[in-house]
């Protein structure tokens, strides 16, 4: 006669959302954040292959300034890409887009050095393999707020306004 019992239980992915749906109608904020971070995560991914395809010039500026953040507007939602601006590298537009070899001005039509586009930020979003590790990081850090109790302490106590 045995003595014990052994229970194996396997979740699919339909529990997840179950529970993720549970979250949302729960606590809204709590929803929020846990997307916000799982999508930068998933952004930060896919920041060291479009560093690591960007072309390497004189300084490395370009190389250094490929940076994933968390995006303005319509959030949950993460931005990786090249920082332009007075801290970033101003120039960054010229080498993904390219420029051509006229400029029209008031004086006239002139004929100046094009540069070749090379758009290695689009290269990296394209191949599928960059794009499953993303997801895959996504739903680790899902899977890590419901499992981990410190880790889901950590998100949860990020907290703005007249929030509960």
């Amino acid at each position: 006669m045995p003595a014990a019992i052994v229970v194996e239980g396997q979740f699919d992915r339909n529990y997840d959302q179950l529970r993720l749906g549970f979250l949302k109608g729960s606590n809204p904020s709590a929803f929020k954040r846990l997307a916000s971070f799982a999508t930068l995560n998933a952004a930060r991914t896919l920041q060291k292959p479009m560093r690591d395809k960007a072309p390497k010039g004189q300084t490395g500026k370009l190389r250094k300034k490929v940076i994933a953040r968390k995006a303005r507007f319509n959030n949950p939602a993460a931005v990786v890409g090249i920082k332009g601006g007075r801290n970033g590298v101003f120039y960054g537009w010229l080498v993904v887009g390219g420029v051509g070899q006229r400029r029209t001005t008031p004086n006239g039509t002139f004929a100046v050095k094009g540069v070749q586009k090379r758009p290695f930020v689009d290269e990296v979003v394209k191949q599928r393999s960059n794009i499953d590790r993303a997801v895959e990081s996504y739903s680790k850090t899902v899977a890590a707020f419901f499992n981990d109790e410190p880790f889901r302490n950590t998100i949860l106590k990020f907290k703005r306004g007249n929030q509960r």
